[in-house]
């Protein structure tokens, strides 16, 4: 069974040690990852009492329908609805989403990339991430 509470605290760490070593690529596709853990750790933990927290599949009851919404930020979302909520009354929060899932491509892809962003790119990038992963956090607590 996926931990994502401990997945985030994992790559947080990784994305800051790649910020820190200007590995620009990587640390924006561990950033995606990053920010993929705490939406998924963030679903899971809204789940109703008596509920196992893992997705539901074909094969897998857990006690709920809440399906792996995949790498998708949107998919995330959509899968809490008082998140969802609190995202879409700030845009900027919405544009901080669509520039850490999409820097210039998906982040998933950008393991693919051995193209550098360029410093502007990089800064709006990691600006956007470090605002929504304070952001994200602070709402977790008042979920």
């Amino acid at each position: 069974m996926e931990d994502y509470q401990s997945a985030f605290l994992e790559r947080y760490k990784d994305t800051q040690t790649l910020c820190d070593s200007s590995r620009k690529v990587a640390a924006m596709h561990f950033g995606g990852v990053t920010t993929e853990c705490l939406l998924k750790w963030m679903i899971l933990a809204k789940l109703p009492r008596g509920a196992s927290p893992e997705w539901k599949t074909d094969s897998n009851n857990p006690g709920h329908t809440i399906t792996n919404p995949g790498h998708s930020f949107q998919h995330a979302l959509r899968k809490h609805n008082v998140l969802n909520s609190r995202v879409q009354s700030y845009r900027y929060v919405m544009d901080w989403l669509e520039t850490v899932e999409n820097p210039k491509q998906h982040f998933i892809d950008m393991r693919y990339s051995g193209i550098e962003p360029t410093d502007p790119d990089y800064k709006q990038w990691l600006s956007a991430y470090s605002k929504l992963t304070n952001w994200l956090l602070k709402q977790s607590t008042t979920l």
